[in-house]
């Protein structure tokens, strides 16, 4: 069964803010969209296969369905139920490990 991918509003202001780096830094709006893009599409996996990726370690009491990856150096977390799948946080993953 497929579940639908919700990207929560807090995700959603962490990829802007991530656009928002990226452009700064590579000081190219096309380099800037293809990451922020690829990053995006990299959660429609999850609709299929939930498991794919590790427990999110950096979130406390974790009861197992949150989890997280990393795709160009931003570690997205998400969060699932029986139906729907929750993107819930991107942050960059050379920046200090924060608990959550």
């Amino acid at each position: 069964m497929d579940r639908k991918i919700i990207w929560t509003h807090q995700a959603e202001v962490d990829l802007h803010t991530a656009f928002l780096d990226l452009l700064e830094y590579s000081k190219s709006i096309e380099i800037s969209s293809r990451i922020i893009t690829e990053i995006y599409e990299s959660t429609s996996i999850l609709a299929t296969d939930l498991e794919i990726y590790k427990l999110d370690l950096l979130k406390i009491n974790n009861n197992g369905n949150i989890r997280a990856f990393e795709k160009h150096t931003y570690r997205i977390s998400y969060l699932f139920d029986n139906e729907n799948v929750y993107t819930i946080r991107i942050r960059p993953a050379r920046k200090e490990p924060l608990e959550y």
